[in-house]
C-alpha cells in the first residue's frame, strides 16, 4: 500500500514528462495526416452520417435526435477504446526508456489515457454543434459533465494498467482485447436503443459498465436526466473497482515488467 502510494508521488513528481508524453502521442498520431487534428472532429462526423444513414431507418428513432444519439454515444466509447487499445504497447513501445532510468512505468498508460480525454474534448465541439443545428437542449445537468468524465477515466486507467501489464508477458493479449473491443461495442448501446433488448437477455447489457457510463453521459448532455444518480453510482462502482484490480495487477508484475521487454 505505502509503494502504492509512492508511485502516485512520483507520478506527480514527473508530471513534466506525462505532459511531454501526451504532446507526443498527439503529434505522432497526426503526423503524416493532411487534415491533422481536424480529424479528431471529423472522425465521428463521419461516423454519425454513415450509421444514421444506416440504422435510423432500422430503429425507428426520432431523425433529429437519432444524429445526437449516436454521436454522444460514439465519442464516449471512442474514448474508451482509443485509450485502452492503444495503451496496450505503452510498455513494450517505451522500452528503451524504461531500460535506461528509473521511471514510474505506470506513467505511460496514464498518458495514453490523457491523450484520449484531449481528443475526446475536442470530439464535444462537433457533438455540441449538431446539438445546435437539430435544435436539441443542453441538460440542465451538464455541471456532473465533469463528475462522468472522472469515471470514465479511472475506469480506461485500470484497464488500461491490465492490458498493458499482460502485454508485456503475452504477446497474444492484442488479438484477444480486439476481438473483446468488438464484442463489447455490439454489446453497448451506441447505435441502438436500450429499449430493443428483450426482457431476459437485459442483465447482459446492465453488467457493461460502458452501459452506464453512456446513459450517464447523454443524461447530462441533453437527456432529461431522471436516472442519472443510478448511473452515476454504478458508473463509479465500477470504475473504482477496476481501477483497483488493475493497479494491483500492475503492482503485482511491475518489478518483472523490465525483465521482458
Amino acid at each position: 500500500m505505502i509503494e502504492s502510494f509512492r508511485e502516485i508521488a512520483e507520478i506527480i513528481k514527473y508530471k513534466e514528462l506525462l505532459r511531454n508524453l501526451v504532446a507526443k502521442d498527439i503529434k505522432i498520431r497526426y503526423k503524416r495526416s493532411v487534415l491533422g487534428f481536424f480529424w479528431v472532429m471529423l472522425h465521428p462526423l463521419l461516423m454519425m452520417t454513415i450509421l444514421s444513414m444506416v440504422f435510423s431507418e432500422i430503429f425507428k428513432m426520432p431523425g433529429k435526435n437519432y444524429s445526437v444519439y449516436i454521436l454522444s454515444g460514439f465519442i464516449v466509447w471512442n474514448l474508451f477504446s482509443q485509450s485502452t487499445s492503444t495503451s496496450m504497447i505503452s510498455f513494450t513501445g517505451n522500452r528503451d526508456l524504461i531500460k535506461k532510468i528509473y521511471l514510474p512505468k505506470s506513467i505511460f498508460p496514464l498518458s495514453v489515457s490523457l491523450s484520449a480525454l484531449i481528443h475526446f474534448v475536442f470530439a464535444l465541439i462537433p457533438l455540441l454543434l449538431i446539438m445546435f443545428i437539430s435544435g436539441t437542449s443542453i441538460s440542465p445537468w451538464i455541471f456532473l459533465l465533469p463528475v462522468i468524465l472522472l469515471s470514465v477515466m479511472l475506469f480506461c486507467y485500470g484497464i488500461s494498467l491490465i492490458v498493458a501489464t499482460a502485454t508485456v508477458f503475452f504477446h497474444d493479449t492484442k488479438y484477444i482485447y480486439d476481438v473483446l473491443l468488438i464484442a463489447g461495442m455490439y454489446m453497448t448501446p451506441i447505435f441502438y436503443p436500450e429499449s430493443i433488448i428483450p426482457g431476459r437477455y437485459a442483465f447482459i447489457i446492465h453488467l457493461n459498465p460502458l452501459f452506464y457510463f453512456l446513459g450517464a453521459f447523454r443524461g447530462v448532455v441533453y437527456m432529461d436526466g431522471q436516472d442519472i444518480p443510478e448511473k452515476l453510482i454504478y458508473g463509479a462502482l465500477f470504475s473504482l473497482l477496476t481501477f483497483v484490480a488493475g493497479w494491483l495487477f500492475y503492482n503485482r508484475f511491475k518489478d518483472r515488467i523490465i525483465y521482458h521487454l
